[in-house]
């Protein structure tokens, strides 16, 4: 199979500042910013901060409205330390698929991904792929993505 999947999959902080619903050009610049608010944060020059410090980061720093436990459960699915600690890349860039990341996609929280999400979401990805990754997984052909859907996409 190809990895269609990746395509609903997105990285951490995206989830986190997906809601704030800023265009492509907006969103890159708060990554951008993120990331070198996350490099100044760390300290032992690791590339590595927990899910804390990466809260910091987001809320005290750049103004992002998210909670603690939020910032927990989007690393959830990154591979950190024993410690704890997450690469600062992995965070910014990894795509995750998980249910925070359905979440994410979700805009209006009705339980399901449409195309037009999806697009909001992975704005690289041209329409043909979205109906293309929509098609491949969408069980009972309603035209979008329900959470069971989603899930059976990251086999």
């Amino acid at each position: 199979t190809t990895n269609m999947s990746t395509k609903l999959a997105i990285p951490a902080v995206r989830q986190v500042i997906s809601k704030l619903a800023k265009g492509e050009k907006e969103e890159e610049e708060l990554v951008e910013k993120i990331e070198n608010s996350c490099l100044k944060f760390d300290h032992d020059k690791k590339g590595m901060l927990t899910p804390d410090e990466f809260f910091n980061v987001l809320k005290l720093q750049n103004g992002v409205e998210c909670t603690k436990e939020e910032v927990k459960t989007v690393c959830g699915p990154l591979p950190c330390t024993k410690d704890g600690k997450i690469k600062i890349r992995d965070f910014l860039y990894l795509d995750i698929h998980s249910e925070s990341a359905f979440r994410a996609m979700d805009r209006n929280k009705d339980g399901y991904i449409t195309k037009g999400e999806l697009k909001l979401a992975k704005k690289k990805m041209t329409m043909k792929e979205v109906d293309q990754v929509i098609k491949e997984y969408d069980i009972d052909q309603d035209g979008k993505l329900d959470y069971n859907e989603f899930l059976k996409s990251k086999k």
